[in-house]
């Protein structure tokens, strides 16, 4: 960043302007930096002056220690620009604050001169403060000119020269506007012309320029005095610095497109609402996303939200609105141009009150459907076998308990099926094959059961129904019924025909029946179905009266006579 120079008239302004200060205290500096006595041309009492040691010293001995290497910066500055100022702490009096502004005043007194205005506690440490930020505090606030009724300056205050820069030979005899910057010297044209016809005063901001080629931001406010002829009338023009506020504004105004543009660069949808629902601010990835364009309402931008969403998002866009608590929602959109492809959006509600300046709500839009997407197969892969779309086990099992705790008064069946000689397929017609056959035998499965029944494989060819909310025991039998009759015959295969057939364990429910409880159960039945190769299912009771009678006959026949 190029430096600016001061000229040797600003320079001698600067230092008239400090020296007005009737507290400040004046130093006068060598070129190496070392303390000399202050010219005598200067015309300070030795109140105003800073000492000189016998034995020489610089100004850094008058500092705090902490400010010592912004001292340096601002003193190689001054050196290059000819002005140049920090805030410091007295080394004394470390909670006393000065001003300390170097001038090069080589050109009239052969030294630099250093003015120390004590700021009483209010400065600010701002170490390698810009000169113009410096001079800023020290400049009047405002000032008064004279103007006949074309505009040309009659009569200017010695404010006008301390904040300004210029001379009252500069600027009397001149158009005001010639200070003026370009862009508005159309507007305080304009403003001027109104006042002089309405005989009224007038107000504008504007930036002026000052003696050293900047430009200072005021507020000019023209007073029309009484007068019976126009071009006897002087407008008095008091001048104010606004530079502070309209710096501010600036800034703001920065902050704000700053805000715009990271607003438009995010991949979320923004809508700023205000509290009546009225669109205050929407980016363009919103309109992209809902393809409602640059609706006017808050429920038109949104207007692709579809299905049951529309009405959970209307109903948590109002409690927010109402200073309900943040929510965070998931709608789906159909965009009118999208033909039918539906995208699955996170939407974040936060209510925005006066503490944020902007009392409403900002809305957050976020495409989720590919983690959707994500979520719905990892879900999935979770849950279900790859091969068969069948319930893994570890769902079968949970499905199983969740069950068994709600059913109430009904009951659960739980069907146990293992397919018969089935290693024998994957031996002859390979392991493809084998796979072929599981998918026709959880097909047909599927194709005799209850809707609300469910098909788990639990092992490499057994598979568990489940049955819940039966009225009566008799009903899981029917059902495993069906299933047998569906899995006995031949099955054609890529590699071959195969025969299919299961043996099918079957029990039910009784108060205080747990999962793992009624799967070993089914499990013993289907053991005995597959025992007795009857080709039917076998409930658990008369596999355990089976069972029984297999015992009795292994047992030796009582001795005689006992």
């Amino acid at each position: 960043m190029t430096e600016h120079v001061q000229s040797l008239d600003a320079r001698d302004r600067t230092l008239t302007g400090l020296l007005e200060y009737p507290h400040g205290r004046v130093a006068a500096l060598a070129p190496d930096g070392l303390r000399v006595p202050v010219p005598a041309a200067l015309g300070l009492g030795a109140d105003r002056l800073v000492p000189v040691p016998e034995d020489g010293a610089n100004m850094l001995e008058l500092l705090h220690p902490d400010d010592v290497v912004a001292a340096l910066t601002t003193w190689e500055r001054a050196g290059r620009t000819g002005v140049a100022s920090l805030d410091a702490r007295m080394r004394d009096e470390p909670d006393r604050r000065c001003k300390v502004t170097a001038i090069d005043m080589r050109h009239r007194y052969g030294v630099f001169v250093c003015v120390l205005v004590d700021l009483d506690g209010q400065g600010t440490a701002s170490g390698g403060a810009s000169t113009e930020q410096s001079l800023a505090s020290l400049r009047p606030r405002s000032a008064r000119m004279l103007k006949r009724f074309d505009g040309v300056i009659v009569d200017i205050d010695d404010r006008v020269t301390r904040m300004l820069g210029w001379t009252r030979q500069e600027m009397i005899g001149s158009r005001s506007t010639r200070f003026f910057h370009e862009e508005e010297v159309h507007r305080s044209i304009t403003a001027w012309l109104d006042m002089l016809g309405t005989r009224q005063g007038s107000r504008s901001r504007l930036r002026h320029r000052c003696a050293d080629g900047g430009w200072l931001w005021v507020e000019i406010e023209n007073t029309y005095p009484e007068a019976a002829e126009l071009a006897d009338a002087v407008i008095v023009s008091h001048i104010s610095d606004v530079s502070e506020e309209m710096a501010a504004y600036e800034a703001l105004g920065r902050r704000e497109h700053l805000f715009r543009r990271l607003a438009e660069s995010l991949p979320v949808g923004l809508l700023q609402l205000g509290r009546d629902g009225s669109v205050v601010y929407a980016n363009s990835q919103l309109a992209a996303m809902f393809g409602t364009g640059a609706a006017g309402t808050a429920r038109e931008r949104l207007a692709s939200v579809v299905g049951d969403d529309r009405a959970v998002l209307d109903a948590a866009l109002e409690d927010v609105l109402c200073g309900g608590p943040d929510r965070e929602i998931e709608v789906t959109v159909a965009p009118p141009a999208a033909r039918g492809r539906r995208r699955r959006c996170a939407v974040t509600l936060v209510g925005l009150s006066d503490e944020e300046g902007a009392p409403g709500a900002l809305v957050c839009v976020r495409d989720i459907t590919e983690s959707v997407r994500s979520r719905e197969e990892l879900r999935i892969r979770a849950t279900f076998d790859h091969l068969t779309g069948c319930h893994n086990r570890a769902s079968s099992l949970a499905i199983l308990d969740r069950e068994l705790s709600e059913q109430g008064r009904h009951l659960t069946g739980v069907i146990f099926i293992d397919l018969n000689e089935f290693k024998s397929v994957n031996d002859s017609l390979g392991h493809a094959a084998g796979d072929e056959l599981l998918v026709q035998a959880a097909d047909r499965i599927r194709g005799v059961i209850r809707s609300d029944d469910v098909v788990g494989r639990i092992g490499g060819d057994e598979f568990l129904l489940i049955c819940p909310r039966l009225e009566v025991a008799a009903e899981v039998a029917g059902i495993a019924e069906r299933v047998g009759e569906a899995l006995e015959g031949e099955v054609a295969l890529s590699a071959g025909t195969a025969r299919l057939s299961a043996a099918i364990g079957v029990t039910c429910s009784a108060p205080g029946s747990t999962g793992d409880a009624l799967i070993a159960q089914a499990d013993t039945a289907m053991y005995e179905s597959k025992r007795r190769r009857s080709r039917r299912p076998v409930p658990f009771g008369e596999a355990l009266a089976g069972a029984d009678a297999a015992r009795e006959r292994l047992l030796p026949p009582p001795a005689p006579g006992r």
